[in-house]
């Protein structure tokens, strides 16, 4: 038996030796997997400012917690991430282990710069773990996109051509394109009522007559559980729509009816951090869940077994 080469010990460990088994994801799939990737970890970014802000106000004005520059920044790592995921399917044998091996060294290259703030430019250590925290957010926000949204597909070209050729034969159950949206929309239904139940719950715990601003001074946590679990519902509801895309048209209306939902219920939370419009974002965060949890139980309800109906006797 022969020992491995270090090179080939090397190439092997991460699965880039150059003999990949899947075809890189299209362009249209990668494109919206770039967006959703970025405007999920751009609306985490915040949250986790505005959360961190909020528990410890000393660090408010810390000069890494602008916009400007936390977003460039999240930005850069998504579009270099999103270029990168095609590049992996085409040389490695098993690429989602082989980006995700990537993944962690790019975070832990990115705790660099971090550490160098704690120990050199003494920055407030609170404020150090809200970057490390936004640094493993986006890191893990982004790599499930990739993945799941743009996933790469099984075999050769000339495989999926001969696989393309040949018709499927009925069995007699739904087809897996169709169950993969299905599940999502059942997930993001049991999303939505905890998020309703939250947001209900919020309204009795948070004062409705509350100055502006972003985080109240009572209800904090529930106001946060509230915001934190409207993230996934909201990447999840934006994945649906590409997904459900080659389903049924069911499921292509459960998919935009579920979105609008989400993005209602959104733009409603936005709007009652002021005060003048508190009333409508409070509305808006009523019928927005309530819209999503009609659409996403839709698909729920096509899977129920029907009744046949009885024989004239």
């Amino acid at each position: 038996m022969s020992t491995p080469r270090p090179s080939e010990s090397v190439m092997t460990l991460p699965r880039a030796d150059g003999t990949p088994g899947h075809l890189p994801p299209s362009r249209r799939a990668l494109t919206v997997a770039g967006v959703v990737a970025l405007a999920g970890s751009l609306a985490l970014d915040a949250l986790l400012v505005v959360a961190g802000t909020g528990l410890f106000p000393s660090i408010r004005h810390f000069s890494h917690f602008a916009w400007w520059d936390y977003g460039s920044l999240t930005a850069l790592g998504v579009i270099l991430a999103t270029l990168a995921w095609p590049y992996t399917v085409r040389v490695a044998s098993s690429p989602r282990a082989f980006f995700l091996r990537l993944a962690v060294v790019a975070t832990l290259v990115l705790f660099l710069p971090d550490l160098w703030l704690l120990l050199v430019s003494h920055a407030p250590g609170r404020a150090v773990a809200v970057l490390v925290a936004m640094h493993l957010g986006v890191a893990v926000v982004t790599y499930n996109c990739l993945v799941r949204l743009a996933p790469a597909a099984d075999g050769t070209e000339g495989e999926a051509t001969a696989a393309e050729t040949v018709p499927a034969e009925p069995t007699g159950e739904e087809p897996a394109p169709a169950r993969s949206p299905a599940r999502l929309a059942t997930s993001l239904l049991v999303l939505v009522g905890i998020e309703f139940v939250l947001g209900v719950s919020a309204l009795f715990a948070v004062p409705a007559g509350r100055p502006s601003g972003w985080l109240p001074r009572r209800g904090t946590d529930l106001y946060l559980a509230h915001a934190v679990v409207g993230l996934p519902l909201a990447l999840g509801a934006l994945a649906l729509v590409p997904l459900a895309a080659g389903a049924t048209r069911s499921l292509r209306v459960t998919a935009w009816i579920g979105l609008a939902g989400v993005a209602a219920a959104g733009a409603g939370g936005m709007l009652t951090a002021s005060h003048p419009l508190r009333i409508l974002g409070m509305a808006l965060m009523f019928l927005g869940p309530l819209v999503a949890g009609f659409a996403y139980l839709i698909p729920v309800l096509d899977r129920l077994p029907r009744e046949e109906p009885p024989y004239p006797g």
